[in-house]
């Protein structure tokens, strides 16, 4: 019997929430507290990046040799300082618009299964989504510290929901919603479907160059969100 369920998995900075600056803040420290260089990432990409590979090119801005016991490192400290910045007030840190409906709305909803596709190492992830309550919205996903390759945490997340709930999906009953085109490319070799928001860094115009199946200025149209959810190929 084939069961219709639903897999979502967000992305959360500039999908779910902007932490006014305080992933780059905490990871600016952490790397002065490990190479003693100032502004370390300066110039480096972090939208849509796993934080090993934001690491790794700071590295590689800096002319610091990379190793895999300094990743290590790394994560630990800037772990440590991200606890430390999350909690700041911040009038550019929010959540974006329509979450705060959207997922109350989507848990209540059987068959639809909430989970998370992120560059973010596991405890950075929920260390940001704790500081708006996130967190019990979701129960499985893929981080940054399973790879460092984006495009390869889509198996990790569907490997663990399989483990928790028993159940196999296939590509178009996963939707992947995320604000870069790397979000987007992410979806495209597992045939999931792909739902571009405007929220990040990137404007409509440059996410629907990437052909997503779906593309929103933001999230705030739950009823528009869950007419996506109803799409048959």
């Amino acid at each position: 019997m084939r069961i219709e369920m639903k897999i979502l998995l967000f992305d959360i900075d500039g999908t779910l929430l902007n932490s006014g600056g305080a992933g780059y803040r905490a990871m600016t420290r952490a790397f002065k507290a490990l190479f003693d260089i100032e502004n370390g990432l300066k110039g480096v990409t972090l939208s849509g990046m796993t934080d090993a590979v934001i690491f790794k090119n700071a590295c590689e801005a800096n002319d610091v040799a990379f190793q895999n016991h300094k990743q290590a490192e790394f994560k630990k400290i800037y772990l440590e300082f991200l606890r430390v910045e999350m909690p700041k007030p911040n009038p550019e840190k929010f959540m974006c618009p329509g979450i705060d409906e959207l997922l109350p709305v989507l848990a209540d909803i059987p068959d639809i299964y909430l989970g998370l596709l992120t560059g973010n190492f596991t405890e950075g992830a929920r260390i940001k989504l704790d500081d708006f309550g996130l967190n019990k919205f979701f129960e499985f996903g893929a981080f940054g510290d399973d790879n460092s390759d984006r495009n390869l945490l889509y198996n990790y997340a569907i490997e663990r929901f399989t483990k928790k709930y028993g159940l196999i999906p296939h590509g178009s009953q996963v939707w992947i919603i995320g604000d870069t085109p790397r979000d987007i490319a992410c979806a495209q070799p597992h045939n999931a479907w792909s739902v571009a928001v405007a929220t990040g860094s990137f404007t409509t115009e440059d996410l629907a160059m990437e052909n997503p199946h779906f593309l929103f200025n933001d999230l705030s149209d739950t009823k528009a969100f869950l007419q996506v959810l109803d799409h048959r190929a």
